[in-house]
């Protein structure tokens, strides 16, 4: 698959392939490949109706968003549109702007999408994720450390991408903690296209007005969706001081890790208020158990991006 820009188009109609789940959207995603699988009914609906502006036994986690005791959430964006999570299958949109705009699906696939693995019992880590000699290698970090730009680096050097901002992990897996495929596209701010040679012409921004762009890969059809052992996670972490030599790589301790993977759960704080701190915390032990977790620092220039990429593809085929 490589990397080179392309401008979204619709997906064809069908059903839709989404971290494993058959997917049946009103909404067109052209994010996700076309379902190939079995034919079992879909694992997920995705429809456009009415949202209530209250939940039944609601708690505000924030001004846009409410979550309740059955594990449901609202989540409201002014000017984009409302959310309902309804179910573990079911998600409610209603727009506020033309359905097909991007800036719905940031949403959709963001905080709903995080709110949804957590309603599955599975672990979203904010993460990109890589396959590199077929096991997967997870880039963690706050929003804009730079997760997404080197996971597109490294999609660019002939590996293939496996998921963007949210990293879906299975703990429950059959021989260990896998990565569930999401979608085959990044979200990538001008100076990180500008770093790796691209421009954003023809590109999708992610919001109206918004200088980030949906980076989608030629060959997206060729998307492989099957899950992907976790062999690794790099914290990442960007720092204005220069580095010396190669990428700074440290492989952190057990306990130091588990630190620092409850630190990128994404949406913890709903977790928490859903009573997912032991499940996350023994799922935690389990990736710690059979992956090899890093601390990355980095550049913010991104100067070194080259050696980076050749510390990191070193590491995931020793």
């Amino acid at each position: 698959m490589s990397a080179e820009p392309v401008r979204a188009t619709a997906a064809p109609g069908g059903d839709l392939f989404l971290c494993g789940w058959r997917v049946r959207s009103d909404l067109v995603l052209p994010e996700l490949a076309t379902w190939s699988g079995d034919d079992r009914k879909p694992d997920l609906t995705i429809r456009i109706g009415a949202v209530p502006a209250r939940l039944d036994d609601a708690r505000d986690v924030s001004p846009l968003l409410q979550v309740n005791s059955q594990r449901q959430a609202r989540l409201s964006i002014d000017g984009v549109a409302s959310y309902w999570l309804r179910s573990s299958h079911e998600i409610v949109v209603d727009p506020q702007i033309a359905v097909e705009s991007p800036d719905i699906r940031t949403f959709l696939f963001g905080t709903v999408l995080g709110l949804l693995v957590h309603r599955r019992g599975l672990v979203p880590l904010h993460a990109s994720c890589i396959r590199i000699g077929g096991k997967g290698i997870a880039i963690s970090g706050v929003s804009g450390a730079g997760k997404s730009t080197l996971a597109a680096a490294l999609t660019r050097r002939g590996h293939t991408l496996v998921s963007d901002d949210i990293c879906v992990i299975d703990t429950g897996a059959p021989g260990g903690p896998v990565v569930r495929p999401a979608f085959p596209r990044v979200k990538l701010w001008q100076d990180s296209l500008e770093a790796m040679g691209l421009g954003s012409d023809g590109l999708e921004a992610n919001r109206f007005g918004q200088r980030k762009y949906y980076l989608r890969f030629a060959g997206a059809a060729d998307f492989q969706t099957a899950p992907v052992p976790l062999k690794a996670v790099y914290l990442l972490r960007a720092q204005n001081v220069a580095l010396s030599g190669q990428a700074d790589i440290e492989k952190l301790s057990p306990m130091t890790a588990v630190a620092g993977l409850n630190d990128q759960i994404y949406r913890k704080r709903t977790a928490a208020i859903w009573g997912r701190d032991g499940e996350l915390f023994k799922a935690i032990g389990q990736i710690v158990s059979a992956a090899d977790i890093y601390r990355l620092n980095r550049r913010t220039d991104f100067s070194e991006l080259d050696s980076l990429l050749r510390s990191i593809e070193d590491d995931a085929v020793s």
